[in-house]
């Protein structure tokens, strides 16, 4: 993902042509990338006018038909939406945060969902497909697909961190790695464990996590956390090296954390095990999994609402309230059931 900084009106032009500019690389036609920039100005607009600043998160996910689908993201750390059904009336402003356009922003975008706490700001994501017939418009995000915020360090056009999930009979299977440092470098470590994982990703957890130790012994290294997500079974099974952090969160406010095992991927991998814990509720659990990027005193009991909703806005919103601002920041979010 691109992330662009907006806390004043002259950094407006640059978000919405990074927006624009990256759908004209995936297929965007002329008017797919003229709803792109409306959608761009919009939300950029909002965080000047009406919040304290904030960011655009912007990459390429796929869209219902498996084409190429731009993601938007707004988050602010403002006074929040008091009233959303007012705010998505066209023209209304809600002082402290984003409230003038989002209806615009809605009819725009194919996808579009928002989260709002008061005093804690707003997270908005918006989705917009190249080929608008693929789907309708204004529409939640229903699918229950992962959903990943992976974003460089500042500065950097790469990220050292990396993550996929595969499915296939109602389980998921999921990687996050971290590449030690930043930079090309770090990219290289993430981008050959992507190509491992798609050899051996279904193998059990610790198993995938031995074959990536054995396959990137050539680069730096790095830390590196596989889960397995099996709702019939009711369990995740989870096998990490490093600093890469995964937790079970249910609706509730439960929340377990589960444990990686000291060491370097690729270099100093001696006590590679894996771990099963219990879902008691996969049909109200998420599962989450982080680089060291984010910060781990986060607790999604303080999200109400949130578990349950689509994953991008729970990844976005860690992202914004935990991300260091000193090292490559990724956080994948998956429901304990796929439809």
């Amino acid at each position: 993902m691109i992330a662009v900084s907006v806390t004043e009106a002259s950094q407006v032009a640059e978000a919405r042509r990074t927006c624009v500019e990256l759908s004209q690389r995936n297929g965007f036609d002329e008017e797919a990338g003229g709803r792109v920039a409306i959608v761009a100005t919009e939300l950029s607009t909002n965080l000047v006018k009406h919040g304290t600043g904030g960011q655009i998160l912007v990459g390429i996910v796929e869209d219902e038909q498996g084409g190429p689908a731009i993601e938007v993201i707004a988050i602010d750390k403002g006074g929040g939406i008091a009233d959303l059904e007012s705010a998505l009336r066209d023209g209304v402003s809600t002082a402290g945060t984003a409230g003038a356009g989002l209806g615009a922003i809605k009819r725009q975008s194919n996808c579009f969902e928002i989260f709002s706490q008061s005093g804690r700001g707003t997270v908005l994501v918006a989705r917009l497909y190249a080929k608008p017939e693929n789907g309708k418009r204004g529409l939640g995000i229903s699918d229950a697909r992962p959903a990943c915020v992976s974003v460089p360090y500042p500065g950097e056009s790469v990220c050292g961190d990396g993550w996929a999930a595969r499915a296939e009979g109602g389980v998921q299977t999921l990687m996050v790695i971290d590449g030690l440092g930043h930079g090309p470098d770090a990219a290289k470590v993430s981008n050959e464990a992507l190509r491992l994982f798609d050899k051996y990703w279904q193998e059990d957890p610790s198993e995938v996590v031995r074959c990536l130790h054995a396959g990137l012994r050539s680069t730096r290294g790095g830390a590196v956390a596989v889960a397995r997500v099996e709702p019939a079974a009711k369990r995740v099974t989870y096998s990490g090296v490093g600093n890469i952090s995964g937790a079970i969160c249910s609706s509730n406010g439960d929340m377990r954390r589960m444990m990686s095992y000291n060491g370097t991927i690729g270099h100093n991998a001696r006590n590679v095990q894996q771990l099963q814990y219990a879902m008691d509720r996969p049909e109200d659990t998420m599962i989450v999994m982080h680089s060291d990027g984010i910060g781990t005193s986060w607790q999604s009991s303080a999200y109400p609402g949130l578990i349950g909703r689509a994953p991008i806005l729970l990844a976005s919103v860690l992202y914004r309230d935990f991300t260091r601002g000193r090292d490559d920041a990724t956080v994948l979010v998956c429901k304990g059931v796929i439809s």
